[in-house]
């Protein structure tokens, strides 16, 4: 499975090691960062407004995804499957662009 950013692609396995290594980027309290945004994880987290969310909400998110996968096998491609994956990053794109 590939995610696609910025006209290229990137394996998810890569997606992951480079998550890892981008230091600080994860939330290591994302739970309650989705929390205060009034996000509901025990029902997953595709209702979440991706479009208008703030840069602590991207990375709760994606943390989220990526933190997931490790105890529930398949979460993070169904995610990049599904496009929020993508609308994350793009996201995070526009955020880091404004």
């Amino acid at each position: 499975m590939n995610v696609e950013l910025g006209g290229g692609t990137l394996g998810l396995e890569d997606f992951v090691d480079d998550f890892y290594e981008l230091d600080g980027f994860a939330d290591t309290s994302y739970f309650e960062t989705l929390e205060r945004h009034g996000i509901d994880t025990s029902e997953g987290i595709d209702s979440c407004d991706i479009d208008h969310g703030d840069i602590d909400l991207i990375r709760a998110c994606i943390t989220w995804c990526v933190r997931g996968d490790r105890f529930c096998d398949g979460l993070l491609a169904a995610q990049a499957r599904s496009g929020f994956l993508d609308r994350c990053l793009s996201r995070l794109k526009e955020l880091d662009e404004g």
